[in-house]
């Protein structure tokens, strides 16, 4: 929402004749649910990699596998903004499944047609189905940044401590 109480409006384009584009459920919500418009096999054969369209409405998704699921969209998000694609909590508590690289990071510039990378992280095959809700998306609002460098960093509590320091009590 901006400061006036207007709703920020995101442009978005469907790719495909049957997209449900997303939306939170209810109102509040921080996630819209994300649905499967299609699948991209991940081919990696020595030096080549490649993501090969899958002709079916559904996917059998191996232990360890991952797959592109195309979400049937494509949006311009306005500068100062960016959306996360994050895991839907059912899935990953029912199913073993999350997004490989969680939270998928969709930038302002981005026009071309969204994808979550799954991953199946359980010891059964997971069956994914076209339309199904796949994962969530969350707008972030953005602060513009830039490193300085610098030769000396304020003190803090935690200092050098490295991973796992702060639970050593």
């Amino acid at each position: 929402m901006s400061k006036k109480g207007k709703i920020l409006q995101i442009p978005v384009k469907k790719i495909g004749k049957n997209v449900t584009i997303p939306k939170p459920s209810k109102t509040g919500d921080a996630g819209a649910d994300a649905r499967i418009e299609g699948f991209k096999k991940i081919i990696v054969e020595g030096n080549k990699r490649e993501l090969v369209e899958v002709e079916s409405d559904s996917y059998s998704l191996q232990p360890l596998e991952r797959v592109g699921c195309s979400l049937g969209f494509a949006t311009a998000i306005p500068r100062g903004y960016y959306f996360k694609v994050v895991p839907r909590s059912g899935l990953a508590l029912w199913e073993g499944l999350s997004i490989v690289n969680s939270p998928g990071t969709i930038d302002s510039g981005y026009r071309n047609e969204w994808m979550a990378i799954v991953v199946n992280l359980s010891n059964k095959n997971v069956i994914l189905k076209r339309g199904e809700r796949i994962c969530q998306i969350i707008l972030v609002k953005m602060e513009e940044y830039e490193f300085i460098e610098s030769e000396n960093l304020a003190s803090s509590e935690r200092g050098l401590g490295g991973f796992g320091s702060t639970g050593k009590k």
